[in-house]
């Protein structure tokens, strides 16, 4: 595969971005054997004759650059204007995605600028990644950058060859109805959806919300201590089997002023109970809707944000969103679903899910004596720790002191990826789904782990 890297940072070869990109190639020509990596600088905001040609001849076009001012680069926003105002035969149908390295709860707005300017042109879109720069440096960062990279490539060749992908191992899938009276539409995609995945070799699942008798949660706060709610109802029955053994869930409902209805907030509002650390299980997440009479197209914008804030609390990964409506689309995100599983992606909800585990972080440390799980999981997530000053840093004074700080950065990544041996090794994924997840927090909040053998 040829894949075309366009780097767009401004600091050019001093990038961090840019060692990252290095990182994939070691490890796909190097070690694999497989690949050709065009990496062409492409900060000028032109398009140059060598990008004309490293485009025209990819079979994948990677954008990496820096995020500023929680958006992309000006002279990203250039290149992007300039490739669909005068080449666009030459990037039209063409797949592409994006690196960053910034890793900060503003590179959503980043993130989401790059997927419609790609979505509106035409190309190909792939779900992008936003990694932390110093995260490159762990292992959990690199698996996370190889399973990214080896669901993009393999995106890629699905756009090309368009078949549908089969699961590499026996999953399960569940359709989870959400809305408050029957929708012949909403139960018509869900029929087509469990068509699909059951072709690609998936055990599938339908919930239907309404039929489930779940009260509306009262604030009561008797769960913050021992994770037990004092209403007996259907709400635990229908999260265990929404959750256990469950690797993606596909939501349906119907869009109400840029969120989901109420059938499915008063099944949300009740999660209260599983404490604010949220379920901490990597269940790859879709979002199908169809809008009522008063919805229009800002509420569908406000409604990805929504999901990525949803599944931000969860820790899982949010494949899209999509309207009900255009089957040979929605049939895609099937299959991306799928190809998502078969990569072992990480749970790249990132975006939003630090600034919410922080806001929660300080919730339980001022309420620490009544929910001792919250604050011991975020005690032990190193949510509490303070980071000392560090004494390296110095005042900037003109170009040269900036150019050697610059390149001082770059030391740990070269030396890192000088001494890079082999693929990252993979973790195991959902490696705790068949352990109740209601089990698991009430164990929790009394300070026990029903992960380990002898107290499961």
């Amino acid at each position: 595969m040829k894949i075309c890297v366009l780097n767009c940072s401004p600091k050019n070869e001093l990038s961090l971005t840019l060692q990252t990109v290095l990182y994939l190639q070691k490890w796909y020509q190097e070690k694999l054997d497989e690949d050709r990596f065009d990496i062409i600088p492409a900060f000028s905001g032109m398009v140059t004759d060598k990008i004309e040609e490293a485009v025209r001849k990819s079979d994948l076009i990677i954008m990496s650059g820096a995020v500023f001012h929680f958006d992309v680069h000006s002279s990203m926003g250039e290149l992007l204007d300039m490739l669909t105002d005068n080449y666009y035969d030459l990037i039209k149908d063409k797949p592409v995605t994006f690196l960053s390295t910034s890793g900060m709860l503003g590179d959503t707005l980043a993130h989401n600028r790059f997927e419609i300017w790609a979505k509106r042109n035409d190309l190909k879109y792939i779900n992008s990644l936003s990694l932390e720069s110093s995260e490159i440096l762990s292992p959990k960062g690199r698996e996370e950058l190889f399973c990214w990279f080896k669901y993009a490539k393999a995106m890629a060749e699905y756009y090309k060859e368009r078949h549908i992908p089969k699961a590499k191992k026996q999953g399960r899938v569940v359709l989870l109805d959400t809305c408050e009276n029957e929708t012949f539409r909403i139960s018509s995609a869900i029929k087509t959806a469990k068509q699909r995945f059951e072709d690609s070799g998936f055990e599938t699942e339908i919930i239907t919300l309404r039929d489930n008798n779940i009260r509306h949660c009262t604030g009561c706060q008797c769960c913050f201590s021992n994770r037990t709610c004092i209403f007996k109802d259907d709400w635990e029955k229908t999260f265990e089997k929404m959750y256990l053994d469950t690797d993606m869930i596909v939501y349906f409902g119907e869009l109400h002023y840029g969120s989901l209805g109420n059938c499915y907030k008063t099944f949300l509002e009740r999660h209260a109970c599983l404490g604010r650390s949220g379920i901490e299980d990597e269940v790859i997440k879709s979002y199908f809707f169809i809008l009522d009479e008063k919805s229009d197209r800002e509420d569908i914008a406000a409604f990805k944000v929504n999901c990525e804030t949803f599944d931000g609390l969860n820790c899982s990964y949010l494949s899209d969103v999509c309207e009900i409506g255009n089957n040979e689309k929605m049939q895609e995100l099937y299959d991306k679903m799928t190809i998502a599983y078969n990569s072992d992606i990480m749970p790249q909800n990132g975006f939003l899910k630090n600034g919410i585990r922080n806001g929660f972080a300080k919730v339980a440390a001022g309420v620490k004596n009544r929910c001792p799980g919250d604050y011991s999981y975020f005690k032990k997530i190193g949510c509490y720790d303070t980071i000392p000053a560090s004494p390296h840093v110095q005042w900037l004074d003109n170009a040269e002191d900036a150019r050697r700080d610059r390149e001082a950065r770059l030391i740990p990544y070269k030396m890192t990826l000088l001494h890079l041996e082999g693929i990252p090794a993979i973790t195991e994924r959902r490696k705790n789904k068949g352990i109740s997840v209601i089990k698991r927090q009430k164990a929790a909040a009394r300070g026990l782990d029903l992960t380990k053998p002898e107290l499961s």
